[in-house]
């Protein structure tokens, strides 16, 4: 199970001594309550099925898969890839930040995941964090990959970024 709240940085984190991991994800198909996707996360593929269970919770199952299935699957999928870097800034809470390149620049937000739907809910943003969006296209990936570049940047016009 997966509980997380996403939000826009308001304030760059100090990233000296972290080292960026590299995602590339490609959906595969989606509809109201699931998605399919497959990513290269550094050096590992993976083909992944995410459920959502509410706008906090989703429930992921995850298999590994080879460069050359990779390759195959994200054929005629560049328009939809996601292209980010993401770095661990902690474990407890597990709070990431999320780079976005390509037809995204300009997009940084942090995750922050939980262990229970209460403590997501009474978490606190740190002050470097700015406006939520867990619930806007710009806080979930499937969403943000049916965007124009147009359409992304009014949102993040909209949200002052």
């Amino acid at each position: 199970m997966e509980i997380e709240r996403k939000f826009l940085v308001k304030e760059m984190p100090d990233l000296d001594n972290l080292k960026p991991i590299g995602y590339e994800r490609y959906y595969l198909s989606e509809d109201e309550s699931s998605i399919v996707r497959i990513q290269k996360k550094g050096d590992k593929y993976e083909r992944e099925i995410k459920k959502s269970i509410s706008n906090l919770e989703h429930e992921k199952v995850k298999e590994c898969i080879s460069e050359e299935e990779f390759d195959e699957l994200k054929l005629g999928r560049d328009a939809d890839g996601i292209i980010r870097e993401g770095y661990q800034l902690s474990s407890n809470p597990d709070i990431s930040l999320k780079i976005y390149r390509g037809r995204f620049e300009g997009l940084v937000r942090v995750e922050v995941e939980f262990s229970s739907r209460e403590d997501a809910e009474a978490f606190v943003p740190l002050a470097w964090m700015g406006t939520e969006i867990t619930t806007s296209p710009l806080g979930a990936d499937a969403r943000l990959s049916h965007l124009n570049k147009e359409e992304f940047l009014n949102l993040l016009a909209n949200f002052g970024v």
